[in-house]
Order: C-alpha cells, then sequence, then structure tokens
C-alpha cells in the first residue's frame, strides 16, 4: 500500500533531526532527551492523540500477554496508530535486544488492539539518534519497522520522490521501480505482514515477506539513492537539509545547533513535494 503522507512527515523529520541535531546530553539524560525529540515530532503527522515516554499501556490499553510494556511513545489519527522507539547512546547505535524487544512489545500491544475491536492500521518506527547497523535494518525491512536513523535517508521519504513525475530526471528508471517494489513492502503496516480475518483472526501473510536477496538488494537501493541525493543536493542547494532541520525544530518547539534563519530558496520539485519539504 501507498506509504501515508503523516508517516513520510514523520520519518523526514526524525531524520533531519538527528543528522543535524544539537549535541547529544550525556549519560541517561541522552535517551530522555530523544524520546522527548520524538514526541515533538509527532506534531508534523498531525495526529490529534499523543502519548508520550514511560506509558505501560497504549492509548490506555495494555497487552495481550498481559505483561507490562513500557513505551518510548505513540501518536494516532483517523484509522491509524504509530508506535515509536527512541535511541540515543554516545558512540554508538541501538542494540539486537533493543529492536527485538521493540519488535515483540509492539506486536503484543497490537494483538490486544485488534482484540478489542480496532480496525485502523498500526505502523511502527525504530528511531535512533545514531547509525543504525546493517543487520538490524534488514530486519527492520523484514517485519515492516521503518529505521530511521541519520546515515540513510528514510524509505517513507524516498518513496515520496520516487512518486513524482519527474522523478526520473534525478534517479535511473531502474533505480527508481526495484526502490518502490521493495521499499513498500517494507513500510506497511502491521496489518500487511499479520492479516485480519474479522475480529478474532490474524495470519502471517508470507507472500509478501522479502527474500534474503530482497533485503540486500534493498540496503544496496537505500545507500546509493541516499548518498547520490546528498551529493546532489550539497552541490545544487548547499545547506538546504540543514535548513530544513532548523525550520522542522522550530514547529515541533525544538532548537537544534546554532542554525539561523535564511531567505526561503527555490528547490525542485522532487525535493519540494518528496516529502523533504513539509
Amino acid at each position: 500500500m501507498p506509504t501515508p503522507d503523516w508517516l513520510t512527515r514523520y520519518a523526514e523529520a526524525m531524520y533531519l533531526l538527528a543528522r543535524f541535531r544539537p549535541p547529544v546530553p550525556a549519560g541517561w539524560r541522552a535517551g530522555r532527551w530523544w524520546e522527548q525529540t520524538a514526541l515533538s515530532a509527532m506534531k508534523v503527522t498531525g495526529a490529534h492523540a499523543r502519548q508520550g515516554p514511560g506509558n505501560l499501556t497504549l492509548f490506555g490499553r495494555g497487552s495481550a500477554s498481559g505483561v507490562s510494556h513500557e513505551t518510548d511513545g505513540a501518536g494516532g489519527g483517523r484509522g491509524w496508530t504509530l508506535m515509536h522507539e527512541a535511541k540515543a547512546y554516545t558512540g554508538r547505535g541501538p542494540s539486537k535486544e533493543e529492536l527485538l524487544c521493540f519488535d515483540r512489545k509492539s506486536f503484543d500491544l497490537f494483538v490486544e488492539r485488534r482484540r478489542a475491536g480496532e480496525e485502523g492500521c498500526h505502523w511502527r518506527a525504530f528511531v535512533s539518534a545514531g547509525p543504525i547497523s546493517d543487520d538490524l535494518r534488514r530486519y527492520c525491512y523484514l517485519y515492516g519497522l521503518v529505521a530511521i536513523d541519520p546515515e540513510l535517508i528514510p524509505l517513507p521519504v524516498l518513496l515520496r520522490m520516487a512518486a513524482r513525475p519527474n522523478a526520473d530526471l534525478y534517479f535511473e528508471d531502474r533505480i527508481l521501480g526495484e526502490l518502490v517494489r521493495l521499499g513498500e513492502a517494507s513500510c506497511g503496516p502491521v496489518e500487511a505482514h499479520y492479516v485480519p480475518e474479522g475480529r478474532h483472526r490474524l495470519y502471517l501473510d508470507l507472500r509478501g515477506m522479502m527474500t534474503a536477496a530482497d533485503l540486500d538488494d534493498l540496503l544496496w537501493l537505500q545507500r546509493e539513492v541516499t548518498a547520490d541525493l546528498l551529493e546532489f543536493v550539497d552541490r545544487e542547494w548547499p545547506g538546504y537539509f540543514e535548513e530544513r532541520a532548523a525550520d522542522i525544530a522550530g514547529r515541533c518547539g525544538l532548537v537544534v545547533g546554532t542554525l539561523s534563519a535564511r531567505p526561503a530558496r527555490v528547490v525542485p520539485d522532487v525535493l519540494r513535494d518528496g516529502g523533504l519539504n513539509l
């Protein structure tokens, strides 16, 4: 299914804030600061409900297993819910254990909501202030967790850019076609993998799950397109991403470094309507 606008906006905001953020506080404060940043960025989604870190339920409802899960944050709008896990460490990225824990606890919360009759779709985002390793990124692709870190432009943003009519002016057709085919499969809601059949049944749809070769191809594509785009923007519009980060930080009530305001500039449609300009 097409990536929704609100998810593209959130992925863009968190990528730019991770890449052009102020210095991360030392020690345990880093994690708390990043959790609040992720919650503040939820404003760009248009969510009518937001839940901050430290809650043991998801909008008042517990887990299917009865185990209490502490959540980092969530947002909800008409027909959708986003659960996110926000990780920030000095000098390293998140661990495999942290990703797997988020995968299972978010699924536990999802199952209870489906059992209770919640019919909207559920998305999950794993948001790191440091680099996410290739192995963890492949896991996210396979199980529909949107991986966001400062190294690679998030897939929802790249997919929105690829959907623009003039995207072929900036990227090869072959690369765009594969990016859309594989990227959309990795950015869907939980319901795209665990397909509901009525109120009391979910089944795992193996047909839509990527192979190991697909995961490697998508990782290569995301790296190649990110590198090409960053080089292109740095050459043609230097400082553009820094300005976007400052703008988003202002909208979210955050401060990013000492970036100063600059006059508005003209940018190509592939950036303006591609999720890189709110």
